[in-house]
């Protein structure tokens, strides 16, 4: 690797680590200045002032700020992060989150990779084909998608299955006796759940792809070499795939890596509306309990990734366009 390239890593990775540190710490303040009686959240209005003193000294709230902030940064490297102040009360916050990240990786992790595939595919055909019926046809799918709410179509999918297909499972991530299933039908079991809202999920974000994917490879084709491409006799399938995508690609790249990262963090509503026990679901009923603990972690875990997506953005852009190396 050139030195100027381990240079630019180099001085990436001390960004990122930067980066990652000021969030963390910001984590911790935002969650100190929101409206709200904590006391009242963890405690309950009828508590004792025997169990206030008892509760509050258990979870740290008698001590300065900076202390606190100490034992913050203490949980947050030993992956603990404190523990559930309602939703699972007195449960530590690293045990809680290891299933549900997991229903999160499969269904968002899987739904991003076919919108990203499907989407560029769609974006790239209909500005190939501008103008044409493809084109219009596909423009208009793609924003009428891209405008409407999220909540709303996994809603009209939830509502289309139970009065269409009554026997499909349209409510969770796996079935209440799914422990006790063999391997093969515990993926068969899982399949049927993620079914519904997996197609919801892709339907709402391959619009995004599509359409930066249409206009980047639109504004590709009115470069210069593109034309001296086609002035030298090569092939449609040539100039597309060998001169216009790679160049094309570039902005998609950035749009994959906040999506890439943004699969930590699961998608709330289409989780929310099909009760699917994700990372979105579980912030929801964070923010819905005040509990504060909870919710720091979900949010420094999508920042932390979002950080090292657009890291790995940055890297994949550095060998794809010599350009940025200059």
């Amino acid at each position: 690797m050139p030195q100027d390239m381990i240079s630019y890593v180099g001085r990436r990775i001390a960004y990122m680590a930067l980066t990652i540190f000021l969030v963390i710490s910001f984590n911790f303040l935002l969650f100190r200045v929101m409206p709200g009686d904590i006391e009242n959240i963890v405690f309950g209005k009828g508590a004792s002032n025997e169990t206030k003193a008892e509760l509050t000294h258990y979870y740290g709230l008698d001590r300065p700020l900076h202390e606190q902030y100490i034992i913050y940064l203490e949980q947050v490297f030993t992956g603990e992060f404190g523990k559930s102040l309602t939703v699972y009360k007195g449960s530590t916050v690293g045990s809680i989150l290891s299933p549900f990240l997991l229903n999160t990786l499969i269904l968002v992790g899987l739904g991003t990779i076919v919108s990203i595939w499907v989407g560029v595919i769609l974006g790239r055909e209909t500005a190939w084909k501008r103008g044409k019926i493809a084109d219009r046809l596909g423009s208009s799918f793609f924003l009428v998608f891209y405008c409407m709410p999220t909540f709303l179509f996994a809603l009209f999918m939830l509502t289309l299955f139970a009065k269409f297909v009554p026997g499909w499972p349209i409510s969770g991530a796996y079935s209440d006796d799914y422990y006790e299933l063999g391997a093969f039908e515990k993926i068969a079991d899982r399949g049927y759940h993620t079914m519904v809202p997996l197609f919801a999920l892709v339907i709402e974000t391959i619009a995004t792809f599509s359409i930066i994917a249409r206009s980047s490879l639109i504004d590709v084709m009115t470069e210069e070499y593109m034309l001296t491409a086609v002035a030298k006799g090569l092939s449609g399938h040539d100039v597309l795939h060998k001169h216009a995508m790679p160049n094309a690609m570039l902005p998609v790249v950035t749009v994959v890596a906040m999506n890439v990262g943004w699969i930590v963090s699961g998608s709330i509503m289409i989780e929310a509306v099909f009760s699917y026990q994700g990372i979105g679901y579980l912030q929801y009923r964070a923010v819905m309990g005040y509990d504060y603990p909870l919710l720091q972690a979900t949010f420094m875990l999508e920042a932390i990734a979002v950080i090292v997506a657009n890291f790995i953005a940055d890297i994949a852009i550095l060998k794809m366009d010599p350009r940025v190396r200059i």
